[in-house]
């Protein structure tokens, strides 16, 4: 098959049975044997339109090697659940890899800026109290070594100070966002009230009104939904947030991606409903 990326390289996968989640960063899964093991679910929403006790899951193990290099307390991440459609992308760290490589392909089409303000002009920007570049570099898969950027933008005008856009990718800042919630037809983010998204939303709008050119791509990692929607009913900040921001001239992009056991596929466009 041809992946757009491999789900998790480098580690072993198995599909277990999801029993719980606790304390938000743990899960409880059954395997084949009987045997149950708790895993780190690196997910911070709600996750409520996901989680089915006894459903399918699909966890990434560690080797001893990567649990020792990495310090890990726990030896596997939760990486799919499983719905009546399809598989569920829960693991949000995977996501910027995976939209970087929609990017890289062409799948997601943001043009090099020629007359807009590029980015990188942040570096210069007198205006900066303080810009902390940081290069993202993919830990593994075939965007390995890829930068992308995470600039850490520290400015007095700037409501939050740790803000920092998800990828840098030919001359744009863009925040990714990771979708699992339905609704009906709908598909739509958050989960859960998220004050730092609707936040960040603000300070992408902030720069966008300076001439820079920012975009938002929501990865709906799941196969449900036709359309994409903010969930006001859940978090109407964040959905006046992103009304905002398309009023502002901003790229606002749903995509969706589809998952299997060993890795992910593109799939297309979804349209976009803001209101």
């Amino acid at each position: 098959m041809n992946f757009l990326i491999e789900l998790a390289p480098g580690h072993r996968l198995e599909e277990v049975r999801f029993l719980k989640r606790y304390k938000r960063f743990l899960v409880d899964v059954e395997r084949k044997n009987g045997e149950v093991i708790t895993v780190h679910n690196p997910n911070t929403g709600s996750m409520k339109s996901c989680l089915t006790e006894g459903g399918r899951a699909v966890v990434s193990w560690k080797s001893q090697q990567q649990i020792a290099k990495s310090g890990a307390k726990l030896p596997g991440t939760l990486e799919l659940l499983r719905s009546s459609a399809g598989w569920i992308g829960v693991n949000t760290m995977r996501t910027n890899g995976i939209v970087l490589a929609a990017l890289q392909k062409g799948y997601i089409e943001l043009p090099a800026i020629r007359k807009a303000r590029d980015a990188r002009e942040l570096l210069a920007a007198s205006a900066l109290s303080r810009l902390e570049k940081q290069s993202v570099h993919a830990a593994e898969g075939p965007w390995q070594g890829a930068t992308s950027t995470a600039d850490s933008l520290k400015e007095p005008a700037l409501e939050n100070q740790d803000f920092r856009p998800d990828l840098y990718w030919k001359g744009w800042l863009v925040e990714v966002k990771n979708v699992t919630q339905i609704e009906g037809s709908w598909i739509q983010f958050p989960d859960a009230r998220s004050e730092r998204g609707a936040r960040h939303l603000r300070e992408l709008t902030a720069l966008q009104h300076q001439g820079f050119r920012c975009a938002v791509i929501f990865a709906l990692s799941r196969p449900e939904g036709s359309s994409f929607r903010a969930a006001s009913q859940i978090d109407p900040d964040f959905s006046h947030a992103l009304k905002q921001a398309r009023q502002s001239g901003m790229k606002i992009v749903a995509r969706r991606f589809q998952y299997a056991k060993k890795g992910v596929f593109d799939s297309g466009p979804v349209s976009v409903r803001i209101h």
